[in-house]
């Protein structure tokens, strides 16, 4: 398969907002979606010294074990076609990017017949930059509370740690890791107790890693979420922009684990469904595609591991160059192809929903564009 060059356009304005992100790593009580924890656990067992920070250690805690646990593929096929709230938490300030978020957008997903909503978070603008790390009260309490408008209509909700490219740029500093480790040790702690569709994400589109820094990520943010739960869904990726080859060239995390969930991406190919520059839907760009969900599918039946493509859609414009404009009916098949091949292989989706050029969702109108019935009309 031809490499994927996409997020050259919108993704990379974004990405050149990126500031210098933190992380936590206290585990208090803040109202959590079940009520977890109360004390707060030493940060560490082994001290830093004066000359360099020591990694920390996992705090100790009584694991948990979800009673409703989904199994990972009895999650995937209900999720289905699902949407991302794209540009809201994952923006550097929510309302920077796009409006920011209301509960009736979740209701409008529920009534769309989405299964799934994804809420990328970028969590570096709201935790502490030296240890320990902590995550601003406020920020985490709106994280749940968009969490719980989601949980309370029976959809899966997924979040993960999106923008953070203070991570992504700077991977062997130290105190980076730990920022990073100190997130999910708190997000694992406050929702500890919140039902199981509830998704974790360990991390999106680890552009600049390596794939053994990669796999020492993925296999380290494991180990701290399973230090509070034992069978909560975790969502895995490969490296750069997360591209299926990237998927099929990392390690499993742990093989022993059933609850895990491997990730691609796909706007492929960005010429068209990125930057509008070409144009799409003969049939050699659909056996192209085709490929790329065959490939996930064979890596899932190779690794008993099922699939989700948790971003894919295609631009209605260039918006770097808003000149370049997508034909509209070209947009809708190639849509409606992923959406064939998500099926046909049993890999759930998310359509990217950025609240602009991506979107089919008008959040200030509360309406929807054609696209949204070639997303959902078979789930409805």
């Amino acid at each position: 398969m031809k490499k994927s060059i996409y997020k050259t356009g919108i993704y990379r304005r974004f990405r050149s907002h990126a500031m210098a992100f933190s992380t936590c790593l206290l585990v208090t009580a803040c109202g959590s979606s079940g009520g977890s924890s109360t004390s707060t656990p030493p940060l560490s067992n082994t001290p830093p010294t004066s000359q360099q920070e020591q990694r920390i250690e996992l705090p100790d805690t009584e694991q948990n074990s979800l009673g409703d646990a989904l199994s990972a593929s009895d999650a995937v096929q209900q999720m289905g076609i699902g949407i991302n709230l794209g540009n809201t938490l994952d923006a550097p300030f929510e309302g920077d990017w796009a409006l920011a978020g209301e509960e009736y957008y979740i209701e409008a997903f529920k009534n769309a017949g989405f299964k799934h909503v994804r809420i990328p978070i970028t969590w570096g603008n709201h935790v502490d930059e030296a240890s320990p790390y902590q995550i601003d009260a406020e920020f985490l309490n709106r994280v749940e509370t968009i969490v719980n408008w989601v949980l309370s209509r029976d959809l899966i909700a997924i979040i993960n740690v999106h923008h953070d490219e203070w991570l992504k740029s700077d991977y062997d500093n130290v105190s980076n890791l730990n920022r990073f480790d100190s997130i999910w040790m708190q997000v694992s702690a406050r929702f500890k107790n919140a039902p199981s569709n509830l998704i974790f994400e360990i991390i999106n589109e680890p552009r600049g890693l390596t794939e053994p820094q990669l796999n020492e990520l993925n296999k380290r943010a494991l180990s701290i979420i399973r230090n509070e739960t034992s069978n909560r869904l975790v969502i895995f990726a490969g490296n750069e922009w997360s591209a299926i080859d990237r998927l099929l060239a990392i390690d499993n995390p742990d093989p022993t684990d059933p609850f895990l969930i491997g990730n691609f991406h796909s706007y492929d190919p960005w010429e068209f469904a990125g930057i509008c520059t070409q144009s799409w839907g003969s049939n050699l760009d659909k056996q192209d595609l085709r490929d790329i969900y065959v490939q996930a599918y064979e890596w899932s039946v190779a690794n008993n591991v099922p699939v989700i493509v948790n971003e894919f859609g295609s631009a209605k414009y260039d918006f770097q160059n808003p000149e370049n404009v997508c034909d509209q009916s070209q947009r809708e098949e190639y849509l409606r192809t992923h959406v064939q091949y998500a099926f046909e292989f049993g890999i759930a989706g998310t359509f990217w929903d950025d609240g602009g050029s991506f979107s089919t969702y008008d959040r200030a109108t509360d309406s929807w564009g054609p696209e949204m019935l070639i997303l959902t009309g078979n789930q409805r």
